[in-house]
């Protein structure tokens, strides 16, 4: 007997301070953007325990909250996708459809990760799940002067399989990563990018390198600046655009998301038998 599986696809988000240079006691009894940083992610929760369902005015979705946990949440998430048929009489008709997807987030400050099952019936896409989320938080996160900003998750070997594939013709690198507020990620950052990043008070940054047009860049993994952003963005910091000799399209590193693979036997247990799998795997 085949037994078949799910893919979940990973996500990463930083929670950041709208403006890092504003003074005053202006969120509820938060005073400084230290302390704003501090309680970061019990804003994050509180906001997702208030949440009903979420929506946009795009899709009309359901949302049941199955398993909460501290600082994970496993959510089953719907999306109205009604079926027109013609039946037997020669009369058209519409059947109710709800197709859903199971969504794990792990709110712990040194995890920060959102993993979206992929099921394309229900969403085109993993990535319009997490944006239909943190779309339906934005306002409660913007009363804390705090914004969520996420990236896919991917192996860090494709940044570096597609330097070796194009060996020779890569001509421009595109780095654009978010500003860090992640310890056990943002160690792979240089300091002078960390810093400067958060003196000059941005949300995302990007670093161009490009050679001459009759030329190309060379990429090795011992150059430490490239490496550590590299490495960056690939655990959910950003994205690398690539542009290759005779290739109309940059290669995007973040079209290439991570995924993790359940059983579907496994996806019929309880909400908390589920959420521990998945906490497991994510980790």
């Amino acid at each position: 007997m085949k037994h078949t599986s799910s893919q979940f696809e990973l996500y990463r988000y930083q929670l950041l301070p709208i403006d890092r240079y504003l003074q005053g006691d202006l969120w509820s009894g938060i005073d400084s953007i230290e302390e704003l940083l501090k309680k970061k992610n019990d804003i994050f929760n509180s906001a997702l325990q208030e949440v009903d369902h979420f929506y946009n005015s795009r899709t009309e979705t359901a949302t049941k909250r199955l398993y909460v946990d501290n600082s994970f949440f496993l959510f089953r998430i719907a999306a109205n996708r009604s079926l027109h048929r013609e039946t037997k009489e020669f009369k058209e008709e519409y059947i109710d459809n709800w197709p859903s997807v199971l969504v794990a987030i792990w709110n712990d400050p040194d995890v920060q990760m959102i993993a979206v099952q992929r099921r394309t019936t229900a969403f085109s896409s993993t990535e319009a799940v997490v944006k239909l989320i943190l779309e339906t938080i934005y306002a409660s996160l913007s009363h804390f002067h705090l914004r969520a900003i996420y990236e896919p998750i991917v192996e860090r070997k494709v940044f570096w399989d597609i330097v070796e594939k194009y060996e020779g013709k890569i001509q421009k690198l595109e780095f654009e990563f978010i500003t860090p507020n992640m310890a056990n990620i943002s160690g792979n950052l240089p300091e002078n990018l960390k810093e400067f990043a958060k003196a000059t008070n941005s949300v995302k940054n990007k670093l161009n390198i490009e050679s001459d047009k009759e030329s190309n860049l060379h990429i090795e993994k011992n150059n430490e600046t490239i490496s550590s952003l590299a490495d960056y963005t690939s655990d959910g910091g950003g994205n690398v655009a690539i542009k290759v000799a005779g290739l109309s399209k940059k290669i995007h590193t973040s079209k290439t998301v991570k995924h993790i693979e359940i059983s579907e036997i496994q996806l019929q247990g309880t909400a908390e038998e589920v959420a521990s799998i998945l906490k497991e795997i994510m980790r």
